[in-house]
C-alpha cells in the first residue's frame, strides 16, 4: 500500500478524468439547491455513505422544522449507481430511486421497455428498483437528479475553489468542506431574499 506523506488521511480516488490523491465528497441537496448534508470520507466507494448521509439529512430537516416551524419533508431521494447495493435499497428511511447503471441506459430502458403498475411479487430488490426506474413517473423523477446536485457540486469546486483543500487531514478538510457548504447556503438564501418581493 502506498501512503501519501503530505496527507496520510487522503486516498487515491478515481474520477471521470483519471486518478487523484484526495477525499470522497458526499452531498445531499434539496430540490431548491440547499445543501442539507456535506461530508468527506477517505472511502473510495459511495455505498457505505448513503445511510449516514440520509440520517444526517433527516436530523437536519428535524432541526430546521423545530427552529422555524417549517413543515419540510423529505420526498424521494435520487441517488446515482455508486450507492446501489441491497443494504441501501432495503434500508429504512425515505422513498428512494437509486440508479442501477448509467443514466443513458436508464433513459433508454424507460423509453424502449417501460414498466407499468407494480413490480412482480417475487421480484428481488434490484428488480423492484429497475421496475420503478422504468415507470413514467420514476424515469421523469430520476432525470432531475443530475440537474439538482451536479450544479451545486460544480459550484463548490469552481466558485468556492474546492478542487483542493488548504488544510491537511480528514477532520480539517471536512471542516473546510462543510464551511464552504455553509457559505454556499448563506449566499443562496441571501440572493433568494434579495430577489423576493417584500
Amino acid at each position: 500500500m502506498k501512503r501519501n506523506l503530505t496527507d496520510p488521511d487522503s486516498r487515491i480516488m478515481k474520477t471521470r478524468t483519471g486518478w487523484i490523491q484526495g477525499f470522497n465528497g458526499q452531498l445531499v441537496v434539496s430540490a431548491d439547491y440547499l445543501i442539507l448534508a456535506a461530508e468527506l470520507s477517505n472511502d473510495t466507494t459511495d455505498m457505505a455513505q448513503y445511510q449516514p448521509m440520509i440520517t444526517t439529512t433527516c436530523t437536519t430537516i428535524t432541526t430546521i422544522n423545530t427552529h422555524t416551524g417549517a413543515g419540510w419533508k423529505i420526498g424521494t431521494v435520487l441517488a446515482d449507481a455508486g450507492y446501489a447495493c441491497t443494504d441501501n435499497l432495503t434500508a429504512e428511511g425515505p422513498d428512494r430511486l437509486i440508479a442501477l447503471g448509467n443514466r443513458r441506459d436508464h433513459t433508454t430502458a424507460a423509453r424502449t421497455n417501460p414498466a407499468h403498475g407494480d413490480p412482480p411479487a417475487d421480484a428481488t430488490e434490484r428488480e423492484r428498483m429497475d421496475h420503478q426506474l422504468r415507470t413514467e413517473h420514476g424515469a421523469t423523477l430520476y432525470r432531475q437528479r443530475g440537474a439538482t446536485v451536479e450544479p451545486v457540486n460544480a459550484h463548490l469546486k469552481d466558485r468556492r475553489g474546492l478542487r483542493q483543500f488548504s488544510r491537511r487531514g480528514l477532520p480539517a478538510a471536512n471542516s473546510e468542506f462543510r464551511f464552504a457548504a455553509t457559505v454556499t447556503n448563506l449566499l443562496r438564501m441571501h440572493t433568494h431574499l434579495a430577489t423576493t418581493p417584500a
